[in-house]
């Protein structure tokens, strides 16, 4: 049996538009990936920067702190104590709602 002019168009055209819906998945695979990455490093450019003139303020203090005979890092730990502990005291019914909800 041979195959007609017919035939071989038709299995030609066939061949092509199995290539060509490949090739659109690609696309689309790849597309998807460089959303991905796009939202996962705008995510990761999100970090807080340091205001100007940081470092040197910083020097400055620990300086301060450490000719009083104090250790800077004491120091700068206990304040983020307090930062904890006056945030948890001021929305000490709204952790307690979130700990509800949570069991």
């Amino acid at each position: 049996m041979s195959n007609t002019g017919f035939e071989k168009e038709t299995k030609s055209m066939e061949e092509n538009r199995a290539k060509d819906i490949k090739q659109d998945d690609k696309a689309v695979t790849k597309n998807s990936a460089e959303t991905s990455k796009k939202e996962s490093s705008s995510k990761r450019n999100r970090r807080p920067v340091k205001p100007e003139g940081f470092k040197e303020f910083e020097a400055l203090a620990k300086g301060i702190i450490e000719a009083d005979g104090s250790s800077y890092y004491e120091w700068l730990h206990e304040r983020h104590q307090d930062i904890i502990l006056n945030f948890n005291v001021s929305n000490q019914k709204q952790i307690t709602n979130v700990a509800k909800k949570g069991e």
